[in-house]
């Protein structure tokens, strides 16, 4: 178990191994600099490049061994506790050596021979999926659905064909036949590209010219593929989703429920079907050893233990230690220390006492709030006479640092009234802290030194505070319940996002990697196809695809869908083949139509179920008439995992209670 505990203790190098496995895409030298032209990458304003530093070669080879390195033993140092057996009898851990061979062989031949194609970018991607759990459970996930989008894809497809057949036809001996429609190919790429409305209307101008009676043909169309058969397919596949999502959850549970059940035979060594507190102390002890788990402090152990004790028998049977993973990862908030100056006599006098309320209560809120809004005026009215240059401007700093103090003495009476201990428990008044320091120190020195200090005497500094002074109005929304809820709710989403989000980011870099090597090198200044296409006349030669950075910039130009047949076009022209279109349709068809409709639907269900239960817990405080449950209740936050998986589990009910029961 030792090697176990050292493995577990290197995390933080097996997790910065992979980051720097994705840096090295952005830092290593493209490959058509190497074939091309010696010095071509130095050219940075000819052929429109990134402005991150590259490797050299042999920087590039040593940056890589050590990767490699550390990967072999990341990748085998688990053999050590695991033995040969359990090791090898993982898909995972097969997956993972085949492609550390590939890659040391990739490696090899880039050492000794310049070739214009590399495997090695693809392969530090897939290891940052297959090492992360959450990503590797997503990308399974998203493999399940392969068949039924092919399906849709299909019937999208057909669609297509019969609307491009038919515009062909239609306007054959028109205009818009002979200046647009001018072949069934050409046709076909205009209508594809009509049906993500990126070139809407410029495409049917000349036949509306004519006719206006035409537009008709142009609205059904995109009626029928933008909001019927989008929606069709987005509703089909986040369906089929949502059933491959919920056969992950429950595989999941009932590996952990499994493990948990020999832990607890393991365990019970005298077979009474249960276990007492000693018992369970003894376990959480062991269990503060693993890194990867949450970190338990002895104070909480009796919490958990009465957690887990449901019953209230003072035994955890085995259905209540199923909770455990649950249990482990609340936190206990503690009761705030007393106030340091609770030991005076003067803060326990009647004057005390009333200035305690007063800090309390919503009257002095309001005072804030109030203080807030004319702060709000300042910063509007300071805003302006900066951009104007106005020297009216000092007068207005004047008054903001007037108000600053107003925040030092409200942060004073809140530390004053509640103690220290209460008020920093409080994320809102950790927040105001920070800023509040940080905002009136920043101001104390200008109006101090403003000449002696180079740095305060620069005109930046009075805009950085006033970005500081515009986050302290955050507070004014925070008054608000709907907006603090909504916040809430906000980090709640982005916990269980993630995965997804990283998932469209491992498909940017596939992409991007893929396009260094097919269009690297061709946008560079004095090319004369170049100043022909739409990407010169937009002036978008900086977002290309002769170096990674420029290349992830420009697939997020894509992937939001800014005028993306641009690129399209230009490429196709750049490169002299339709085969280029390929690229992008297939980027289109991956990260736009699949990924991002998949992460938009899922927000949608994801907030009204985290709405759902927010609800469900309010229902439940209210309902609680002893005092002592909801003192209770109120001293426990859940982790973000936890919340997450809860969240999954409401949004997903339904189709768990179908898996299981087949």
């Amino acid at each position: 178990m030792s090697f176990y505990f050292v493995y577990l203790r290197l995390d933080w190098l097996w997790s910065l191994n992979l980051f720097a496995l994705i840096l090295l895409n952005f830092l290593e030298k493209p490959l058509w600099c190497r074939k091309d032209a010696l010095q071509a990458c130095d050219q940075r304003d000819l052929y429109f490049l990134g402005q991150l530093p590259y490797f050299s070669t042999t920087e590039s080879l040593i940056y890589e061994g050590l990767t490699l390195v550390i990967l072999v033993m990341d990748i085998f140092c688990p053999l050590s506790y695991e033995g040969l057996n359990i090791f090898w009898r993982s898909t995972t851990n097969k997956l993972k050596i085949l492609l550390l061979f590939i890659l040391a062989c990739d490696i090899l031949v880039f050492a000794f021979s310049s070739q214009p194609f590399r495997l090695a970018p693809y392969i530090r991607v897939v290891f940052l999926i297959m090492t992360i759990r959450e990503l590797r459970m997503c990308a399974i996930t998203l493999a399940g659905l392969i068949g039924t989008y092919l399906n849709v894809l299909a019937l999208s497809l057909l669609f297509l064909l019969f609307a491009s057949w038919l515009a062909y036809v239609t306007f054959e001996d028109t205009p818009q036949g002979k200046t647009i429609f001018t072949s069934y190919g050409v046709t076909l790429y205009q209508m594809f590209v009509l049906f993500t409305t990126s070139n809407n209307p410029d495409v049917w101008v000349p036949a509306y010219k004519i006719s206006r009676w035409y537009s008709l043909f142009f609205i059904v169309y995109v009626l029928l593929g933008v909001y019927f058969l989008t929606n069709l397919i987005l509703a089909v596949i986040y369906d089929s989703f949502k059933e491959q999502f919920a056969k992950q959850l429950v595989q999941v549970d009932s590996i952990r429920k499994n493990i948990l059940q020999k832990a607890f035979d393991l365990i019970d060594t005298n077979n009474r079907g249960y276990l007492d507190r000693e018992q369970c102390i003894s376990l959480l002890n062991e269990l503060n050893k693993y890194r990867s788990l949450p970190k338990t402090s002895r104070e909480d152990f009796e919490l958990i233990f009465a957690e887990l004790d449901r019953s209230g028998d003072f035994k955890v049977t085995s259905e209540e230690f199923a909770d455990l993973c649950n249990t482990i990862a609340i936190k206990f908030q503690k009761e705030p220390p007393p106030s340091y100056l609770e030991k005076f006599p003067f803060y326990h006098s009647p004057l005390c006492g009333r200035l305690k309320s007063f800090v309390r209560s919503r009257v002095f809120e309001y005072i804030i709030v109030f203080v807030l809004l004319i702060n709000l005026v300042a910063v509007i009215i300071e805003t302006t006479l900066d951009i104007e240059n106005s020297s009216s401007q000092e007068t207005w700093q004047e008054v903001e640092f007037f108000l600053g103090w107003i925040y030092v003495a409200e942060m004073a009476l809140k530390i004053f009234s509640l103690g220290f201990g209460a008020y920093w428990m409080e994320g809102q008044n950790k927040f105001d802290f920070v800023l509040t320091w940080t905002i009136f120190i920043g101001e104390t020195l200008t109006f101090a030194f403003p000449s002696k200090l180079p740095f305060l005497s620069n005109g930046e500094w009075i805009r950085y505070l006033l970005l500081g002074r515009v986050l302290r109005l955050t507070r004014i929304l925070l008054q608000v319940q709907r907006f603090r809820a909504f916040v809430a709710t906000f980090f709640t989403l982005m916990s269980s996002l993630m995965p997804y989000l990283g998932i469209v980011f491992c498909v940017l870099c596939m992409y991007c990697s893929l396009g260094l090597q097919i269009f690297g090198g061709i946008v560079y200044a004095g090319n004369p196809t170049l100043e022909e296409t739409d990407l010169f006349n937009n002036d978008y030669l900086l977002f290309n695809f002769n170096d990674y950075p420029s290349g992830m910039v420009t697939l997020f130009n894509l992937l939001v869908m800014g005028n993306w047949q641009v690129w399209m076009e230009s490429y196709w022209q750049l490169t002299g083949s339709s085969w280029s279109l390929i690229y992008f349709v297939s980027f289109y068809l991956i990260s736009i139509l699949l990924l991002l409709n998949l992460i938009v639907a899922f927000v949608l269900e994801a907030f009204f179920a985290e709405m759902e239960l927010e609800k469900g817990e309010e229902v439940d405080i209210q309902n609680s008439t002893s005092g002592g449950i909801k003192k209770r209740r109120s001293m426990r936050v859940r982790s973000k995992g936890t919340m997450v998986d809860i969240l999954l589990h409401h949004m997903l009910s339904n189709e768990l209670d179908g898996s299981q029961n087949s």
